[in-house]
């Protein structure tokens, strides 16, 4: 009975500490949502004008957003599940034009940040648009977005879903 007492005890310990302190402390994984930062990287914002004048709608934009961010979150930023569990000193990472501009590892909540920004900064989205959730993903909190397009919310995640090859619209939960 004692054993199975102390298993329950250092399960609870472990949510505690992944599924609440860890939200608290890092960037980005917070319980509030996004704000739109004041000020946005000269280079974010040639991506912004250059995105919204190739698309002619909301889910036009969304779609070049997804792809140049999960171009970035392969190639750039290097996100791989193995990194996200050897890389937590990159945790910390909030400055955005940091996000932007690093040949380093990533994790989701800035990844999001920064498709976050895209959006809310071009003239198809605002704040309201958007909702930040978090779902379980071999063993931690993962984070991605959905955006609101008309009456339909559609699920980002670049950072989980995009790295394992799957479209806007998917997210990635579970095991995976």
């Amino acid at each position: 009975m004692n054993y199975f007492l102390l298993l329950i005890a250092i399960i609870a310990g472990y949510f505690f500490i992944v599924f609440v302190l860890l939200r608290l402390v890092a960037p980005f994984m917070g319980f509030g949502g996004f704000k739109a930062p004041a000020a946005v990287p000269d280079e974010m914002q040639k991506a912004i004008k250059d995105l919204e004048s190739k698309a002619a709608s909301q889910q036009a934009y969304l779609q070049a957003v997804y792809d140049l961010v999960l171009e970035k979150t392969l190639h750039q930023w290097q996100h791989t599940r193995f990194k996200a569990g050897t890389r937590i000193y990159r945790m910390t990472v909030r400055d955005l034009k940091e996000i932007w501009s690093t040949q380093k590892f990533i994790y989701c909540g800035p990844i999001n940040f920064a498709v976050f920004t895209l959006l809310v900064k071009s003239r198809y989205f605002t704040e309201q648009d958007i909702r930040v959730r978090h779902v379980f993903l071999n063993f931690v909190p993962h984070q991605y977005l959905q955006v609101r397009i008309g009456e339909k919310w559609v699920d980002v995640d670049p950072a989980g879903a995009g790295i394992r090859n799957q479209p806007l619209g998917t997210h990635a939960s579970f095991f995976g």
